[in-house]
């Protein structure tokens, strides 16, 4: 059957299954809501170096290898905290790598080789390249540790789940990331690079799954049965469920609804 114009379109539903661990979508941590966008460095601020690329952009970055990893990317009077999820270090050689979470790129990594030269590392596929870091003196690396505004990820939301009909029509969820609350949910419907946020006026959610009411009708999140539907009126159109974790580049890029910086190294890339 045909796909209803979304403009006039009134119900989704659309079916979930468990999310992994993973740069877009993870799950619940138990730690309480985030309120202070700022970053203490204090206890640190002796172990960090400054440093800049090509562009003039600004790193900051921890020296040693510990159980907290820190490092800063911006433009050196706003610097962001970079999301660190994995890493390694050879202390024999001095070396470390930090992978931080960079979804424009197919990695994101920032270190320090065995040369003691400090590296970032941005792209796509065959793409994917190493930019040595220049380390400031010590007078201008002073004047960023002392005067910056340190704050914690610029980027503060996740995805929640994102469908497709047979037209190239896509339907995309995000909310809060859970350190954030977890909640400020938002529907984007529309074709790549022209998806339109549908106003929202209400979220149930219980054992069956989760109801997001719009002012246009509902999207509908449940897990059995694993399908997904647009439907107006009597009007159903079948959806395909995009997989979240194997479409990062997809919805940070292509899919446009999320314009300018996301705060990370990688986001031109």
């Amino acid at each position: 059957m045909r796909a209803a114009p979304i403009a006039a379109a009134i119900v989704a539903i659309l079916a979930l299954v468990a999310i992994g661990l993973g740069p877009v979508a993870e799950a619940r941590p138990k730690k309480k809501k985030i309120k202070d966008d700022l970053e203490d460095i204090s206890k640190v601020k002796k172990e960090l170096a400054v440093f800049t690329d090509e562009d003039g952009d600004v790193y900051v970055i921890h020296t040693l290898w510990g159980d907290e990893h820190y490092a800063f990317y911006g433009d050196g009077k706003v610097m962001y905290r970079q999301r660190i999820f994995g890493g390694g270090a050879d202390g024999s050689v001095g070396s470390f790598e930090f992978n931080f979470w960079a979804p424009r790129s197919d990695g994101g990594e920032l270190g320090r080789k065995a040369t003691g030269d400090y590296f970032v590392t941005c792209g796509r596929g065959d793409e994917m390249e190493s930019i040595p870091l220049k380390k400031l003196s010590d007078a201008d690396a002073k004047k960023v540790l002392d005067t910056a505004s340190f704050r914690k990820p610029l980027w503060k939301r996740q995805s929640q789940a994102l469908a497709r009909d047979d037209s190239g029509n896509y339907y995309f969820v995000d909310r809060m990331r859970d350190e954030y609350g977890g909640k400020g949910h938002r529907i984007f419907a529309g074709p790549k690079g022209g998806m339109k946020e549908l106003p929202m006026t209400n979220v149930v959610s219980d054992s069956v799954g989760e109801i997001y009411a719009t002012k246009k009708g509902e999207l509908r999140f449940v897990t059995e049965p694993n399908t997904a539907a647009w439907i107006k009126g009597t009007v159903r159109t079948q959806l395909t469920k995009v997989p979240l974790d194997a479409n990062v580049a997809l919805i940070y890029g292509d899919l446009g609804v999320y314009d300018g910086s996301l705060g990370t190294p990688c986001d031109d890339m």
